[in-house]
């Protein structure tokens, strides 16, 4: 079992106007983009910055074209410039610096084609995006969306219960785009006490090149407030980088993978949870820790198991008997979610881990 921290690291991070309430929200923003997209192809040595009224803007043949932080820092890696360093400039200083960068990156060892990404703002102000090599291959946000839009529709998928400020775990901005889903309607192992084991899945996107097409399908005990998932289990993961055939591999395996993991039978995970609230680990207190102790498990000490087993004695009805397997197990990952320390946590849950391999 483990403490899934990525969706609340989203919910911490992202601004008001990156959260959205709804996956039609989501995607219709997603759709936004696309539609106002421009693109082009131009070489390393036509690329070229100046100073519009202290703001560093590239300088095209027509416009004088802002840039998002990331596509700045892009073009500053292209030019072979630190962009912390260069923000830190004067202006004018900071151009000349840039500028030259590319100038010298402009020779036959470094000189490539570049693929820019612009924003074409009602206004008529451009925007650049995202500046890549030919070999980028871009998965749109809104191809993810429209899938992720088609899942919810289709059932049985819906957003993340509502963490304590209401968002859903629903995020997109400029840089990337990030969601988390879950199926609360086909509970694994409802009918016994506690309740049962809920399956979730997070994806994150960039169409400018910040992150590759990644989704992680788990399933899991209960999700905090903050969009913690606690006692995650069963991590299977697909990452797919922005190269070659991506958008067909990813669109492939997005909807392959959660079909199957929404749609697969609940016995087999009904016949582990069963095992492990069969298998009792000793009579009472003393015996489980005699047991535990022999196991020399590093990160379960003496302490631990006695708290992970009172907690259980206090939620019997939640985790089922204190002296199970299924009920340390439930008190030792109570514990963890509680701890500050990340690295303690991490340890606590891995060696819960390694506690329950006995009874499978």
């Amino acid at each position: 079992m483990a403490t899934l921290t990525q969706a609340s690291n989203e919910l911490m991070r992202r601004p008001a106007d990156e959260r959205y309430s709804s996956v039609t929200d989501l995607h219709n923003a997603a759709l936004g983009y696309k539609t106002r997209a421009r693109r082009a192809e131009i070489r390393t040595e036509k690329l070229r910055v100046g100073n519009v009224g202290g703001d560093l803007r590239l300088i095209g043949a027509k416009d004088e074209i802002k840039m998002t932080n990331w596509s700045f820092g892009q073009l500053a890696t292209v030019a072979g410039a630190p962009s912390n360093y260069i923000t830190s400039l004067p202006a004018d200083l900071a151009v000349e610096c840039m500028n030259y960068g590319l100038r010298r990156a402009s020779g036959p060892e470094s000189n490539r084609e570049n693929n820019l990404l612009f924003d074409r703002a009602e206004s008529g102000m451009a925007t650049l995006r995202a500046l890549t090599s030919t070999k980028y291959e871009r998965i749109w946000n809104s191809q993810v969306t429209e899938r992720l839009l088609r899942l919810e529709q289709e059932g049985p998928w819906q957003p993340a219960p509502a963490a304590f400020d209401g968002s859903r775990g629903l995020y997109m901005g400029d840089r990337d785009m990030f969601a988390f889903m879950v199926d609360n309607d086909r509970r694994i192992f409802e009918s016994l006490p506690g309740g049962g084991l809920s399956r979730g899945f997070f994806v994150r996107n960039s169409e400018v090149g910040a992150a590759s097409f990644s989704i992680y399908s788990f399933k899991y005990n209960f999700i905090c407030g903050n969009h913690m998932v606690w006692g995650a289990s069963e991590l299977r993961g697909v990452k797919i980088r922005h190269i070659g055939a991506a958008g067909a591999n990813a669109f492939g395996n997005l909807e392959a993978e959660l079909i199957r993991f929404a749609e697969s039978s609940a016995k087999e995970d009904e016949l582990q949870i069963a095992a492990m609230r069969r298998y009792t680990i000793g009579k009472d207190l003393d015996e489980v820790l005699d047991v535990v102790m022999g196991l020399k498990i590093d990160g379960l000490g003496r302490g631990l198991v006695k708290q992970g087993y009172e907690l259980a004695v206090q939620r019997e009805d939640w985790y089922g008997a204190p002296n199970t397997m299924w009920g340390l197990a439930g008190g030792l990952t109570e514990i963890a979610r509680d701890l500050p320390n990340a690295d303690t946590r991490t340890r606590l849950e891995a060696a819960t881990g390694k506690l329950i391999e006995m009874a499978l």
